[in-house]
């Protein structure tokens, strides 16, 4: 088993344990409430749903509450509960997260020089209730940095917003497996599957984390959501800190592997009309 540095483990032990192992548990270096602020912001988007479908909802903001409110969206309305779920991904909050300075000085620590963001967040929300047909549960064992293929040095950043424990679909990880770079793979759905005769299944280290920790995880460190789990929901947050500076990612023009796609067509037929934007802009700036 890897050690776990305890929560007054200095930044430039964490940043040892990194390089050895292919990543760390920070431990308690977020805000609990900044946290939860942001999980509260993922609940009011889905309650707002709820009330325009004229559904009920709770007032709390436990995992147990919010839980239960996206079951009811998801049942209401499958297209309504995965728009949702992207645009939990794109709050303002969410990304003040990512630039939170202790993350930042960690990144500075394990060698990120010049960092840049070339994906937004990513939300990884499990739960045996909210199961979609071909849809995200878990992803299998892969490596994040062929879905890159920035900067060799790329760090992912993995937040939890619900304390995760043994029996809550826990990020696994390989130890070490990072230190060899890329492994033979092969694409299936959106990920680069690792070659399983390269790895044992007794070679996993579960992640147990809680809220405010935060988890870094070298882009070649073989990993997997498991899909050992209860009936509870599991909410986390990914995003990649690449190296505008290391020289590889210079020297190859920085490369980017995703694509942006605009639609050319409006999303809703004859909207907006002169009358709604018009009230928009009259009403903006009065007070109650």
């Amino acid at each position: 088993m890897t050690q776990v540095l305890n929560d007054s483990a200095s930044p430039s032990d964490c940043a040892a344990q990194y390089r050895r192992e292919g990543f760390v548990v920070a431990r308690h270096i977020l805000p609990r409430e900044q946290v939860d602020r942001i999980f509260s912001d993922m609940h009011r988007l889905a309650v707002q749903q709820l009330k325009r479908f004229g559904l009920p909802h709770g007032n709390g903001e436990t995992p147990e509450s919010v839980h239960q409110d996206f079951r009811r969206l998801f049942a209401q309305n499958l297209p309504t509960y995965l728009a949702t779920l992207a645009l939990c991904a794109k709050l303002a909050s969410l990304h003040e997260l990512y630039l939170h300075p202790r993350i930042r000085a960690f990144s500075r620590e394990i060698g990120i020089e010049f960092p840049v963001f070339q994906t937004a967040p990513v939300m990884h929300l499990m739960s045996k209730s909210l199961r979609i047909p071909g849809g995200y549960q878990g992803f299998g064992v892969h490596q994040d940095w062929p879905a890159l293929q920035g900067s060799l040095d790329t760090v992912t950043v993995w937040i939890p917003f619900v304390d995760i424990d043994e029996d809550l679909f826990t990020l696994d990880i390989i130890p070490r497996s990072h230190a060899d770079g890329l492994k033979p793979y092969s694409r299936r759905d959106h990920i680069f599957e690792v070659d399983p005769d390269l790895y044992n299944e007794d070679d996993f280290e579960s992640v147990v984390a809680t809220r405010g920790d935060v988890v870094f995880m070298s882009s070649f460190a073989i990993h997997r959501t498991s899909l050992r789990g209860d009936d509870r929901l599991r909410v986390a947050t990914s995003m990649r800190y690449e190296n505008a500076a290391e020289p590889h990612f210079i020297a190859r023009a920085y490369p980017f592997a995703h694509k942006r796609v605009v639609s050319t067509e409006l999303i809703t037929p004859n909207f907006p009309s002169p009358e709604q934007v018009g009230a928009i802009y009259r009403t903006a700036g009065k007070t109650s």
